[in-house]
């Protein structure tokens, strides 16, 4: 008698217990996200739709505009501060790495969890940061949709690589060289180039125009679209525009600053125009 309740126990939980997890009330999908952060701001865009989002900060049309034009477009902004909170009463707030006390009290005031991504330096933080904005958001397959066509472009890139990395130097005019274990560094190695500028680390160096002219890289990156900063000087230098003519090549920062699916495109459109460099004299390609 023990046994056969014990069997019909066990059978009942066994019908039950999954019912209860696939049946049990989920958790509804928040209707008005706030995003105050760049980065977090251009992750939501492609995650929850336009009608879900209460409001992205005034840095995201600039970086959508980039990326997938028209994706901001008639989204509130915000600026960042503790009183936007106020102002659009989220039930989700997406910040970067540190989210002041004020903020985390405010949301907590307006019952609002607040979701801390950090900052990127390598292509498995994005995947990480793809699925928890995803997760937060109620769309973890939209989130898995986009690390799929991510790994594509970078498993393409890793599967034909150059004949030789191609020397080059991120450099905007010597204010600022991404160090070894930049984010920036690792979309230039994904496409099959050496940064020979980068020192040990995380942080942005400098790069003089004596050194880059003894370097003698195979080409110039920059940030904006290959156009030297107009106030970098020395970018615009006579000698540096007819020694690298034709070697400019651009991309766009924030797919360089950001965690994004975006960025391994951003290696894959770097990749095409490392392979149409012009061939200089007494080099090897």
């Amino acid at each position: 008698m023990r046994r056969a309740l014990r069997i019909a126990a066990l059978g009942l939980a066994a019908a039950i217990l999954p019912g209860m997890a696939a049946g049990s009330p989920a958790r509804p999908k928040p209707q008005r996200i706030l995003s105050m952060n760049q980065c977090t701001d251009l992750l939501v865009l492609q995650l929850a739709s336009k009608a879900r989002i209460a409001g992205v900060t005034y840095l995201a049309k600039d970086g959508a505009q980039a990326l997938f034009p028209g994706a901001a477009d008639g989204i509130p902004i915000n600026y960042g501060t503790p009183e936007d909170i106020i102002k659009f009463r989220p039930d989700l707030i997406l910040t970067g790495d540190f989210s002041l006390a004020v903020t985390r009290r405010l949301a907590k005031e307006v019952g609002a969890p607040v979701v801390e991504v950090k900052s990127t330096r390598t292509f498995d933080d994005v995947r990480r940061n793809l699925r928890q904005v995803g997760a937060a958001v109620g769309e973890a397959a939209r989130a898995e949709g986009l690390i799929r066509q991510m790994d594509a472009r970078l498993a393409g890139l890793a599967a034909h690589p150059p004949s030789r990395p191609v020397r080059v130097v991120a450099w905007d005019g010597g204010a600022t060289v991404p160090g070894t274990e930049t984010f920036a560094n690792r979309i230039i190695t994904a496409a099959g180039a050496v940064n020979i500028a980068a020192q040990p680390g995380p942080i942005y160096t400098s790069f003089d125009v004596e050194r880059l002219l003894e370097a003698q890289p195979d080409a110039l990156l920059f940030g904006g679209g290959g156009k030297p900063l107009l106030q970098a000087e020395e970018a615009r230098h006579r000698v540096i525009r007819r020694v690298f003519a034709g070697r400019f090549l651009g991309y766009p920062e924030v797919a360089f600053n950001c965690g994004l699916p975006q960025s391994a495109k951003a290696a894959v459109d770097l990749r095409r125009q490392l392979d149409a460099l012009p061939r200089r004299e007494g080099a090897g390609r």
